[in-house]
């Protein structure tokens, strides 16, 4: 096996293959395939693209593109660009751009041929300025100009994120940090060259996208899947032997489901690594992922801000079901009381993580980012426990946030976009238990007058401003949401008889 030095910053994954093995596959994704060789002279030539059009080392890039081999290309030419990344998600409403692009202000947008509908919107046009989206496949001559030299230290990605009161806030990590996940990773995980990795996350999300990234740093094969879909995610294991893969409870419970169905007619054998994060895995569903599945499954916690700091290891999985796993190589993990004290194993207190892959702060956001380290700890905002072998056990989130197939969902988002209907008067915004998704949003409503708005009105009220995953799939109508003398929900007492359900 040919052993190599990491990059030390992300522009440069896959320029050494493409020297070593230039005509190996990279990237493919059913429409389009790029060997390293290829793969590095796109990037290239984006790159210099960008540098030609005004973009200077520390401007943020962003793109607007499905899952894609272009999106791996973008990725890499803003890095090699000297640009910070920041990707959007093209499953967004134009009023959920607007709100992360003024915070982001990207100085370009990236986009395919298939220009995002949003695009066309007044507000978020007026913040894309003139000349700077760039289209991917325009058959625009890029000569060659010196492209900036790019220091581990410099800032490789925005990524955002969100506190408790759901204002978008952005990450910024550098290429040290991110280099720093790809590198253990890969000696985590085992990549080799030899691996053919199954990319069915969205790429917009950090998991999604450090996990190709981790594969192509080690030479290996990336399918990547426009979107998921079980029945075609177990088809190309079975043809195409791929050998490892990324899933979040919610792909495997549907997985699980399909095979279930599939009477045996697919053949899994050739993988032999099974990654999942995003939500905590139910005993349930993973006893069934080991049987069907694989048995070489991997469960790691992290968050956009902290990166992987976690992993539970295959040896571990029926050992320690309920646990989240030992710390990553080079991650240290205490947890705090409430003055920040260290806490002995057993006890429950707020999860706190020293880890060089963590971000550097919040773009724009000086207190937040004080709130969020204490010293060279990193504050996740999770309560847990570390049992007497030192395995990290998750007691639930100190914040609302809801996690529904692995996308984080932030009610007050919800709330905001509710409480614009006519109908009602008040509202609040929960998760609810889902044996599938995890968790699946639940909206309690105070109507207005004599108003008994429907779970389809709201559903088609908050399709016009928020993306389909956000939406209610529950409502609940109630005389009064309950609130404290400081005017704050007191969400507690929603699932029980103080929520006088009318």
């Amino acid at each position: 096996m040919h052993v190599r030095a990491a990059s030390t910053v992300v522009g440069e994954i896959s320029r050494h293959w493409s020297r070593i093995s230039p005509h190996s596959i990279a990237l493919e994704d059913g429409s389009a395939t790029l060997t390293y060789l290829q793969l590095r002279e796109r990037v290239d030539g984006l790159a210099a693209q960008l540098v030609r059009k005004g973009i200077r080392p520390g401007n943020v890039v962003s793109a607007l593109l499905p899952n894609s081999c272009d999106c791996i290309v973008a990725v890499l030419a803003a890095a090699r660009a000297g640009a910070t990344f920041c990707p959007l998600n093209p499953r967004f409403t134009a009023r959920e751009l607007v709100r992360l692009m003024r915070v982001a202000k990207p100085r370009a947008v990236l986009v395919d041929c298939d220009r995002h509908p949003a695009l066309s919107d007044p507000a978020l046009l007026e913040l894309c300025r003139e000349g700077l989206i760039v289209q991917l496949d325009a058959d625009e001559a890029s000569p060659i100009v010196p492209l900036p030299s790019v220091d581990p230290a410099d800032f490789f990605s925005l990524m955002f994120t969100s506190g408790t009161t759901g204002e978008p806030k952005g990450a910024l990590a550098t290429h040290a940090a991110r280099m720093t996940w790809i590198s253990s990773g890969i000696s985590e995980y085992g990549v080799t060259r030899d691996d053919f990795y199954l990319s069915a996350m969205p790429l917009v999300h950090s998991a999604g996208l450090t996990l190709a990234l981790i594969h192509l740093e080690a030479g290996a094969r990336v399918r990547i899947m426009p979107r998921f879909d079980a029945k075609a995610f177990l088809r190309l294991i079975s043809d195409q032997k791929i050998t490892s893969a990324l899933a979040v409870p919610t792909m495997l419970a549907m997985l699980l489901t399909e095979l279930d169905d599939g009477c045996g007619k697919y053949e899994l054998s050739s993988l032999r690594r099974l990654i999942t994060c995003g939500a905590p895995l139910s005993q349930t569903t993973k006893s069934a992922v080991l049987k069907g599945l694989s048995s070489r499954l991997y469960d790691f916690y992290g968050s956009t801000e902290s990166n992987s700091m976690t992993v539970l290891r295959p040896s571990d999985q029926l050992r320690k079901p309920r646990s989240v796993g030992k710390p990553f190589p080079g991650v240290t993990i205490r947890i705090s009381g409430p003055s920040g004290e260290a806490l002995p194993s057993q006890q429950v207190g707020e999860i706190w993580s020293c880890n060089p892959s963590t971000m550097s702060r919040y773009l724009d956001a000086p207190e937040a980012t004080a709130a969020a380290f204490s010293g060279q700890w990193y504050r996740t905002g999770d309560l847990g426990y570390l049992d007497d072998e030192g395995y990290l056990h998750l007691a639930g989130r100190a914040q609302e946030m809801i996690i529904s197939g692995g996308m984080n969902i932030y009610p007050s988002e919800i709330e905001s976009v509710l409480m614009e209907h006519p109908d009602v008067r008040d509202c609040a915004v929960v998760g609810m238990a889902d044996e599938t998704w995890g968790q699946l949003v639940k909206a309690y409503i105070a109507p207005r007058g004599e108003a008994r708005p429907t779970l389809g009105e709201m559903q088609a009220h908050c399709k016009r401003q928020l993306a389909d995953f956000k939406k209610p799939r529950q409502i609940e109508i109630v005389t009064e949401i309950p609130r404290n003398a400081g005017g704050k929900v007191v969400k507690s007492a929603l699932t029980n008889a103080s929520a006088h359900p009318a």
